[in-house]
């Protein structure tokens, strides 16, 4: 079945509009990851101390326990504020998000620590670009910068 574009189109404008008015989360919070170590491992890793120095220009970071004895938290806050409303949505679509970096980072650290490597997932291995797998490439491009769909 063939998506006509101007459908396509009105569904990225509608998710657009409703991720708009969803409520924005605090611009300074703190993001995070829990690291499946036990945190005297991870404070003194010179791995995480050299990703951290990385960061420390985008963002201001914490190491503390994780809640209940399981692992460790490592949290970031980005430096630069987020532009809320409709042109903070158009800059996370567009992927200028200063979220994005930190985020990204924080589970690059979280790989590294916890595998040794930097993981990553292979790309989709379609042939034929159609309107289903523009939308599958939109989608996942999005998600290396945000960390979800």
């Amino acid at each position: 079945m063939k998506w006509p574009i101007g459908a396509l189109a009105a569904a990225g404008i509608a998710a657009g509009t409703a991720a708009a008015r969803r409520k924005s989360p605090a611009p300074n919070r703190w993001l995070g990851v829990t690291v499946n170590l036990p945190p005297d491992a991870v404070e003194n890793d010179p791995r995480l101390m050299e990703a951290f120095a990385e960061l420390s220009e985008d963002a201001e970071t914490r190491v503390r326990p994780a809640p209940g004895g399981r692992g460790t938290e490592l949290a970031a806050r980005p430096r630069q504020p987020v532009v809320p409303g409709p042109a903070g949505v158009a800059r996370r679509l567009a992927g200028r998000d200063p979220r994005q970096p930190v985020r990204s980072a924080l589970r690059d650290i979280k790989s590294v620590l916890e595998t040794g490597e930097v993981i990553r997932t292979d790309p989709p291995t379609t042939g034929q670009p159609t309107p289903g797998g523009l939308l599958l490439r939109l989608a996942t491009r999005r998600a290396g910068g945000e960390g979800r769909l």
